[in-house]
């Protein structure tokens, strides 16, 4: 067995050292159990861990087979066939796994039944009492299922989420569960080095997400039923305001409207409110597991319908979140993470409450709850958490996408989004701010914050472009403003940008407006923006040139003009990065070089104020690294952006890039590449270079 080399495994499935310990995945022939048992089993069997599939359908003698079809399109054929060897199918209940297999950890994704899991559980701590037993369900307390069983502290919830195959994220219920600390510290160790997100929330009937999506639809049924606009043109307003489609992704997934109407009815046993009421025009789907709503894709919104479902879907999710951070069933960063993550928010809830600003968004619930008529209005959506203070402890309207704290002398601004956006540059110009002014602060590190986000930053959220696409004033404005945010990183007290995983368009440009930047190994460089259809507007088509050398400036215009990337050495080769160091060292090593500049034991790396001269050979590589052909007239104008700007002091080019920058959300590539992007496909430009 591996595990020798992974404590956070054999803490689980060796904890004697002898022979390993079996996961068993009870219920694995329905959605959840198939994809937990595929996704753990892959990464228990280099560790040489058996795995259990068991279930009473016939079909778990199949499982293999099809996890086999599964994995097949992306999983090497001698990884596919060690996860399948590990896998032990078992067609019946815990009395038929033979004596010799000892289990380690279960995950139960049996029917969502007491009646069913409590005796399951019982046959499991009788048979292997040191067993850790968490269960799938997505409504039943911790309490609920565990309590009166011996050993309960070994026992839990892990809430996973849609697509269960690959998808990584999954909420702990910590806060009020009967999972004991050493049992949340061996899962987290455990699913935290297998690459997983864990979200802390609270043991409450119907997780934080689930409230957020579920009520998500309840609400958009009402509108249907009250306004005659049809699934999909909600479905529509729902996609511009938010970003995700109720109604499709509940006709995606057989059996949602029943799960959801459930999650409702879980919420109104907490308060007997009508903003959790089921409609007549729901009952049918829920009592129809296969039922779906009628559906022509294509219908648009009209501008009266998208005004109601932004003020209707708003107050909805506006009221549901705050009861959840008054409650403090989860926190506020959290919440929105999961909203993005999980559920294809373009922002979450919380985001868009900051961004619309706290009394407004408190308005906007009140006049929903009065014209819907919500009863016990005070209790589900306590809009005092809409304030400055309002959410005590919990993490702040203005740490929603960026955390600041201050050791050593160190200022640490964590980035906990890998996109750049309205809100978190918002957040982030003001966190560069309080830094900048703390006494007790020498030196400013940027980072991923290495748990909603880790990586460094993969550039601008595309949805921002899309509204100024053609529109060149509005195009200038939003560039400004963005780039308004990162100027004030060089603006005072040195500032060091510890690039980890990726770093690409406007994340690089970010790091790029530090006065130095620090990478660990393996971290990728760069700036893909003529993919996109862009050209770099936050710094892009200068910094890179003021940081490096002149032998090395016909590098960086072929990285700029072809979008292609370079690792952390050849990017420390060219100037960009001072050191690269281990990424477990990283957090110390960017530190102490911070504080090293602020002290004066450091020299800032070399940065050129003025002009040069800079010359541009247009005839590289017309591909990038996916051999997509790029855009003829945005390389000439990226290529005369490279020139000009460097031609000028760091100000004028600032001034210059922008306008270029601006220009370039006007050209056919911008329209081509941000509509690509958006569906998820490739690029086919009108001006193709040959």
């Amino acid at each position: 067995m591996e595990n020798a080399r992974d404590p956070s495994v054999a803490a689980i499935f060796q904890p004697d050292g002898g022979p390993p310990r079996a996961l068993l995945v009870a219920g694995c022939c329905g959605n959840v159990g198939f994809g937990k048992l595929g996704q753990l089993a892959r990464i228990l069997a280099r560790h040489g861990v058996p795995v259990i599939a068991l279930d009473l359908s016939p079909a778990v003698d199949q499982v293999a087979a099809r996890l086999a079809e599964q994995f097949a399109p992306r999983v090497s054929p001698a990884e596919i066939e060690a996860i399948t060897r590990a896998i032990i199918p078992i067609r019946g209940g815990i009395a038929d796994i033979p004596a010799e297999l000892k289990i380690g950890l279960v995950f139960e994704a049996v029917p969502e039944s007491l009646a069913v899991k409590k005796p399951l559980y019982a046959a499991i701590r009788a048979r292997d009492p040191e067993a850790l037993i968490f269960s799938a369900t997505s409504g039943f307390t911790t309490r609920h299922l565990f309590d009166g069983l011996e050993g309960a502290d070994r026992c839990g919830v892990l809430h996973p989420f849609f697509p269960h195959l690959t998808n990584k994220l999954w909420e702990l219920p910590e806060q009020g569960a009967v999972t004991g600390a050493a049992t949340l510290k061996q899962i987290k160790a455990f699913l935290g080095r297998a690459g997983m997100t864990l979200i802390s929330v609270g043991d409450v009937p119907s997780f934080a997400a689930d409230r957020l999506f579920c009520g998500m639809m309840l609400e958009a049924v009402r509108i249907h039923e009250s306004t005659g606009l049809t699934p999909a043109q909600i479905d529509d307003a729902c996609k511009q305001l938010l970003g995700t489609s109720p109604f499709f992704v509940h006709n995606l997934i057989r059996g949602a409207n029943g799960l959801s109407a459930h999650c409702m009815e879980l919420m109104r046993e907490e308060v007997d409110s009508t903003l959790y009421a089921i409609p007549d025009a729901w009952k049918p789907y829920i009592a129809d597991p296969g039922k779906q709503w009628p559906y022509e894709r294509g219908q648009k919104c009209p501008p009266e319908g998208l005004a109601v479902v932004r003020a209707r879907m708003f107050g909805m999710l506006f009221a549901l979140t705050a009861r959840m951070l008054a409650h403090k069933i989860v926190a506020a960063d959290a919440l929105n993470y999961l909203a993005e993550k999980a559920l294809a928010f373009r922002d979450g809830p919380p985001a868009l409450i900051a961004a619309l600003g706290l009394e407004q968004a408190a308005a906007l619930t009140r006049a929903f709850l009065v014209e819907q008529r919500i009863t016990r209005a005070d209790e589900v959506a306590p809009l005092d958490v809409f304030s400055r203070t309002g959410l005590g402890e919990h993490v702040g309207w203005d740490s929603i996408y960026v955390g600041r704290s201050v050791s050593g002398g160190v200022g640490l601004l964590s980035l906990k989004r890998s996109t750049l956006g309205h809100t978190l540059l918002a957040e982030f110009g003001r966190a560069v701010d309080a830094l900048q002014a703390d006494p007790a602060v020498e030196a400013i590190v940027v980072a991923p914050d290495g748990h909603y986000n880790r990586d460094f930053g993969h550039g601008a959220d595309i949805g921002a472009f899309v509204p100024v696409l053609g529109k060149r004033d509005a195009a200038l404005a939003l560039i400004q403003g963005w780039k308004a945010a990162l100027a004030k990183l060089r603006a005072g007290k040195p500032t060091v940008a510890a690039i980890v995983g990726r770093a690409l368009g406007g994340g690089m440009e970010l790091a790029s407006s530090c006065h130095a930047r620090i990478a660990g190994d393996g971290a990728v460089i760069a700036q893909p923006e003529p993919t996109v259809g862009v050209i770099p507007g936050l710094g892009g088509c200068h910094l890179l040139h003021r940081s490096s050398a002149p032998e090395h400036y016909a590098a960086l215009n072929e990285l700029l003009l072809t979008g292609k990337s370079i690792n952390a050495a050849r990017a420390r080769e060219l100037g960009l990065v001072s050191a690269v160091v281990p990424v477990r060292d990283l957090p110390r090593a960017s530190g102490e070089y911070a504080l090293a500049l602020a002290r004066g034991t450091a020299p800032l790396p070399p940065f050129r104020t003025g002009p040069a001269e800079v010359a541009v050979d247009r005839d590289v590589d017309p591909r990038n690294e996916q051999g997509v052909v790029l855009d003829a007239e945005l390389r000439d104008l990226l290529a005369r952006t490279i020139q000009d700007a460097n031609a000028l002091d760091v100000d004028a080019a600032s001034a210059l890039e922008e306008q270029r920058a601006a220009d370039s959300l006007c050209q056919s590539a911008a329209r081509v590449g941000v509509t690509a992007m958006s569906r998820g496909k490739p690029p086919v430009f009108e001006h193709p270079l040959a």
